[in-house]
């Protein structure tokens, strides 16, 4: 199982819906939330969120006519730029994840 890497301030996190039969570029609505812009007690939240999503990942991007979170994490380790992209089936994307990429919030 894949473990969620040490994110710190220079962690850009994106997140967006993808897929489903007509794939519209408005409904994807993108998220983009910066870890500097962040306080401490919502990147512990985000990461919360984020370690409850990795089970259910998938390296599948979906049916054609399933739609599915996308989260792709930019960040870096070991004096290097890296990324990290989960997709989450639409049914089975936790409820925090759903609101996050929604309002851009968590709670």
């Amino acid at each position: 199982m894949k473990q969620l890497p040490k994110l710190g301030d220079d962690t850009t996190l994106r997140l967006s819906r993808q897929g489903g039969v007509a794939a519209i570029q408005a409904l994807s609505r993108p998220r983009e939330i910066e870890f500097a812009q962040c306080s401490e007690q919502q990147r512990g939240q985000i990461c919360s969120v984020l370690e409850g999503c990795l089970p259910l990942a998938s390296g599948v991007s979906g049916r054609g006519d399933q739609r599915y979170y996308q989260i792709e994490l930019r960040y870096r380790e070991h004096e290097q730029d890296d990324e990290m992209v989960l997709r989450i089936p639409e049914e089975q994307a936790p409820g925090e994840l759903v609101r996050l990429w929604d309002k851009g919030e968590v709670l």
